[in-house]
């Protein structure tokens, strides 16, 4: 899958400065815009709610090279129906809880602060082995 191309370059940047560099997301919505070009554009109720649903994740505390993450891999997976959508952000999430649990009990700390870039790319990777299509 294309998305496992730039998973380890941008999983390490986000880990070592808790931020994801522009490049990695210019380079990642180039490949992604060719695969929109001949696939076709999802529709747009759809990308509005994913759209809302990703300011809402920036309002509590996502950061938006995580949201702007996310949001390529939605177009990339070219998913259409909401159920979708919630059972990938579903995957993502647990897939973070688990980061956060693992790092509490190998510090001691609950963590104020995650790199999410792992936790969307290994829940991305779930959500495709365990979806129908």
């Amino acid at each position: 899958m294309l998305y496992l191309l730039f998973a380890l370059p941008i999983s390490i940047a986000d880990i070592a400065s808790r931020k994801i560099p522009n490049i990695y997301l210019q380079l990642y919505a180039y490949a992604v815009a060719v695969l929109v070009v001949f696939r076709g554009v999802p529709d747009a109720i759809f990308i509005l709610v994913v759209l809302v649903t990703l300011f809402l994740m920036s309002a509590i505390g996502v950061g938006m090279g995580d949201c702007k993450l996310l949001g390529l891999i939605v177009l990339m997976l070219q998913l259409s129906r909401f159920q979708e959508f919630e059972l990938l952000l579903l995957a993502i999430f647990m897939i973070a809880l688990i980061q956060i649990v693992l790092i509490w009990l190998y510090s001691k700390v609950i963590p104020r602060t995650i790199a999410m870039a792992p936790a969307i790319f290994i829940g991305t990777t779930l959500y495709l082995a365990t979806s129908q299509s």
